[in-house]
């Protein structure tokens, strides 16, 4: 017996969904533009919210609101239990998707110095 088996969109994970959503929460909200420096930043490895904090020069409350809203959104995901010192890295959707955050990236560069 034959199984059917599930159909992808040719698109992937949802590439337009997801570039819409990282249009919004970069480009189109407050605090957007630290919602891609932490981005960036968590694209070479994984850190914890202390970390990024210091390495942003952020309030860790600051860091910790951003990476609720980018978890809420699927961009993050958290490595091991919830606990303090929980590490947070890229979500395997935007790991597949950042074309399409560089894309962004490049259009708000000139905005960098921005909080």
């Amino acid at each position: 017996m034959d199984v059917p088996q599930p159909r992808y969109p040719q698109d992937g994970w949802g590439r337009r969904f997801m570039d819409k959503r990282l249009w919004y929460l970069i480009a189109g909200t407050r605090g957007g533009i630290n919602r891609a420096r932490i981005l960036w930043t968590l694209h070479d490895r994984p850190y914890n919210a202390n970390d990024l904090a210091t390495r942003l020069a952020l309030d860790y409350k600051t860091i910790r609101h951003h990476l609720d809203v980018l978890r809420e959104n699927d961009c993050v995901m958290t490595l091991g239990n919830e606990s303090y010192g929980t590490l947070y890295s890229l979500s395997p959707r935007l790991q597949v998707h950042f074309e399409d955050f560089l894309e962004i990236w490049r259009h708000i560069e000139p905005r960098l110095g921005e909080k």
